[in-house]
């Protein structure tokens, strides 16, 4: 049986983010495939406690579940800032006058908790997700013969171009992501400039979901629009772009159904407005909704939730960004316009126009079943980790 080192700072199991529901997948894949699954993540990073960990052991996704800290307690404050603080301080920003800029998030500490489990085990592949997490596998003897793997999930230098030297910032993502024999590109653009740039394997690997079995079939639809968001910056300030510069020029009895944490930062109150901070199964509620949003101003990489409303052949209504990282850029189930005024009429065509509905709903699942529907995307991952 082929044994797998996963990482994930985040816990999968809370499907609130694109990133998440990723893992998720991918766990799924090895799962599908008997492999056998050591399970590695950050306990303040993804937010568990004993409770979590109990659930994601019982998940059976795992063998074996390591939920380490990348910090002591501050409880002896003395120790904390003597043998933690300051000298992970000059291990995180190794050449602090000059800074790295590109996010290190791995912590002396975890570095050795992880050679630990590294060294105890042998293992066939180490996945890593994130190249922010890279240098978990840098200068390390343990890692011995294992293929080296990392989901990248997003381009991060395009995440941070503001902050950091964009320059600066790309020599040190493409010199991390050279740290592994195989690079998990989610989208064509990612693919793309990871391999211009990078010598090692870079594989397009896109978001993978099973069709669902009831699909679109409800028929009186309780929801005109949906929209799915977590509460990052990017889907923010597209929210506030959405309903400051769209929703009022749509008539006052569509029904909207929000969903997700970004409802947290909309301060909109109205009759035709649904808000569900968090929902299990998000199937009810795309089987009940005609068409899905995704205002997207800023950021990079596939944006799961197009994806997600793809699977149920429900047509979508996105800006430019919105089909970042989709593998077919048109006839893809998507009416794409960053003109507030077009946005809102990609809506009423929709919602009006029975022929144009069923036209773009055919060409969402088109889309969907020959890029994203899991079986597919299994095979092909096959192919990638050498399964006959």
């Amino acid at each position: 049986m082929r044994r797998v080192l996963f990482f994930m700072p985040d816990n999968p199991l809370k499907k609130n983010a694109g990133n998440r529901t990723r893992a998720l997948s991918m766990l799924s894949y090895f799962k599908s495939r008997n492999f056998e699954i050591d399970f590695v993540s950050e306990y303040f990073t993804g937010r568990w406690n004993e409770t979590d960990i109990k659930a994601f052991e019982d998940s059976g996704f795992a063998n074996n579940t390591f939920v380490i800290k990348k910090k002591p307690s501050k409880k002896n404050i003395l120790f904390y800032l003597l043998f933690y603080k300051l000298p992970n301080f000059f291990y995180q920003n190794k050449a602090w006058f000059f800074p790295l800029q590109f996010p290190e998030l791995v912590t002396m500490r975890f570095k050795r908790s992880f050679k630990k489990i590294l060294k105890s085990n042998n293992y066939d592949y180490i996945f890593i997700n994130y190249a922010s997490w890279a240098t978990l596998v840098e200068n390390n003897k343990f890692t011995k013969n294992a293929v080296k793997v990392i989901d990248t999930h997003d381009f991060i230098t395009a995440q941070h171009q503001r902050k950091n030297d964009i320059g600066q910032s790309f020599k040190e993502e493409i010199r991390r992501i050279s740290l592994f024999d195989i690079v998990l590109a989610i989208s064509v653009e990612e693919q793309y400039i990871f391999s211009q740039f990078s010598k090692n394997k870079v594989v397009l690997a896109p978001m993978m979901l099973d069709k669902p079995e009831n699909g679109n079939l409800v028929k009186e639809k309780q929801y005109d629009l949906i929209y799915v968001a977590s509460d990052n910056i990017h889907n923010q300030k597209s929210a506030h772009w959405f309903f400051n510069e769209v929703y009022p020029l749509l008539p006052g009895n569509i029904q909207i159904c929000i969903i997700g944490q970004i409802n947290e930062h909309l301060s909109i109150k109205a009759p035709n407005i649904i808000s569900i901070n968090f929902a299990e199964d998000l199937s009810i509620y795309y089987q009940n909704a005609r068409v899905a949003l995704c205002p997207m101003l800023t950021g990079t990489g596939t944006k799961i939730k197009v994806v997600e409303a793809l699977s149920f052949g429900i047509p979508i209504v996105c800006n430019t960004r919105g089909v970042d990282g989709l593998i077919n850029k048109t006839n893809n189930g998507c009416l794409v316009s960053d003109d507030p005024v077009e946005f809102g009429n990609n809506i009423m065509k929709l919602l009006t126009n029975e022929a144009e509905y069923k036209k773009q709903a055919e060409n969402a699942l088109m889309a969907f079943s020959m890029n994203y529907e899991k079986e597919e995307c299994y095979k092909k991952l096959d192919t990638v980790f050498q399964i006959v």
